[in-house]
C-alpha cells in the first residue's frame, strides 16, 4: 500500500505547477509534531519531508482559485460605492473636456476603488467605468486592450449601450456582445468557461460582477477576462479581481464545515461533489503543491491536486478512519 502511495505521490508531484521537496501535510485534531510523526509512519516518508499545515489555518485563508483562474485580493482598506462613483464622474467630465490623460487617471483610481469595495457593486457604475476605459484604449490604437475592457463592461451589464459622446462608433462593443453575450443559453456559448464555487453547500454568495453564483454543484459560464468577485466574510464583504482563462473553481475556505475528510462507504470513494470540494480547498490554499497528505478523523489520505486529473485517480487511502459506532452504542456512551 505504501509503495503504491509513493508512486501516486511521485505522479501527483510531476503534475503539479511547482513541486517542493517537502510535501504538505494537512492535519486536524492533533499537535503538529504528533501529526508529522504519525504521517511519517503511515507514508514511509522521513518526517522532515512532510510540512505540517493545520486545517484551521487553511479554513481562515481568503478565497482562492484553481484551474484557469487567478485571484488578486485588495491590498488596501475597503472602499465605498460613493468613491467609485466620484472617480467615474471626474473621468466623465475630463473626457468631455477633451482631457484624455486626466480621464485615464480618474478611471485608474476608480478601478482600484472598485477592486476594494466593501459593499455590493453597482453593476451600471462598474459597466460605465469599463466602457470609458475601452473607449480610451480604442482611441489610442489599442484594440485588443479595448476589447478586454469592453468585455468586462458587458459582464456587469450585458445590455450596455454605446455612448455617442465617446470616441469611436461602438463597433468593438457590439463585436464583444455578439461573441460572448448574445446566446440564449449561456452554457452553450463556446467562449464561456464554466466557473464552479466550492463548497457546494454555502449560505450566501459569492457574487460575480454583481450577480450571485449558483449554489450546489452547478457551474456558471463566464467569458474569459477580468471579473469582480465579492465574498461575504466575518469581517464584511470583500472584493477581489478574478482573471478567468478557462474552466476554474473558486474555493471559499470560510464557507467549509467539518468534516472535510472523505465520508463515503469505504472512506476511500467519497461522493464526487465532496471530492471536488476537498481538492478545491487544498489546491486553492496550497498553491504550487502537486499533492498533499491529509490526516484527520483517524484516517490518512494522499490527495492529488492537479485539477485536470480525473477525480477517481486523485485520492489514495493509506489508512481508513475507524468505522462510526452503532447508534445503540452511542446511546450507551
Amino acid at each position: 500500500m505504501i509503495r503504491r502511495a509513493a508512486a501516486a505521490l511521485i505522479g501527483a508531484l510531476a503534475l503539479g505547477a511547482a513541486p517542493a521537496w517537502a510535501v504538505p501535510l494537512v492535519y486536524d485534531g492533533l499537535p503538529a509534531a504528533e501529526a508529522q510523526a504519525e504521517a511519517a509512519k503511515g507514508t514511509g516518508l522521513p518526517a522532515d519531508q512532510l510540512e505540517p499545515v493545520a486545517l484551521d489555518q487553511l479554513l481562515q485563508r481568503p478565497a482562492g482559485a484553481t484551474g484557469g483562474a487567478t485571484l488578486r485580493h485588495c491590498a488596501g482598506a475597503p472602499t465605498t460605492g460613493a468613491a467609485v462613483r466620484a472617480h467615474l464622474q471626474r473621468a466623465d467630465v475630463a473626457l468631455r473636456a477633451g482631457d484624455s490623460v486626466a480621464a485615464a487617471d480618474h478611471l485608474d483610481l476608480g478601478l482600484t476603488a472598485l477592486g476594494c469595495l466593501g459593499e455590493r457593486v453597482e453593476p451600471p457604475v462598474a459597466a460605465r467605468l469599463f466602457l470609458l476605459r475601452g473607449a480610451l484604449a480604442a482611441a489610442r490604437g489599442a484594440p485588443e486592450v479595448a476589447q478586454a475592457e469592453l468585455r468586462t463592461a458587458l459582464s456587469f451589464a450585458p445590455s450596455l449601450a454605446w455612448d455617442s459622446a465617446l470616441p469611436g462608433d461602438g463597433a468593438l462593443l457590439e463585436a464583444e456582445r455578439a461573441a460572448h453575450f448574445a446566446c440564449a443559453a449561456p452554457p452553450s456559448c463556446p467562449s464561456g468557461a464554466p466557473l464552479r464555487v466550492a463548497p457546494a453547500a454555502r449560505s450566501a454568495g459569492p457574487w460575480l460582477d454583481g450577480r450571485a453564483l449558483p449554489a450546489g454543484e452547478l457551474a456558471a459560464p463566464a467569458p474569459p477576462g477580468l471579473h469582480l468577485l465579492q465574498v461575504a466574510s466575518t469581517a464584511g464583504l470583500r472584493s477581489a479581481w478574478l482573471t478567468l482563462s478557462g474552466p476554474a473553481t473558486v474555493a471559499l475556505p470560510g464557507a467549509y464545515r467539518r468534516p472535510i475528510t472523505p465520508q463515503g462507504p469505504s472512506a476511500g470513494a467519497p461522493p464526487q461533489a465532496q471530492m471536488d470540494d476537498l481538492r478545491a480547498l487544498l489546491g486553492a490554499t496550497l498553491p504550487g503543491a502537486g499533492a498533499a497528505y491529509l490526516l484527520a478523523g483517524g484516517g490518512l489520505w494522499l490527495v492529488g491536486l492537479d485539477p485536470a486529473a480525473p477525480a477517481a485517480e486523485a485520492l489514495t487511502t493509506l489508512r481508513a478512519p475507524p468505522a462510526p459506532a452503532p447508534a445503540d452504542e452511542k446511546k450507551r456512551r
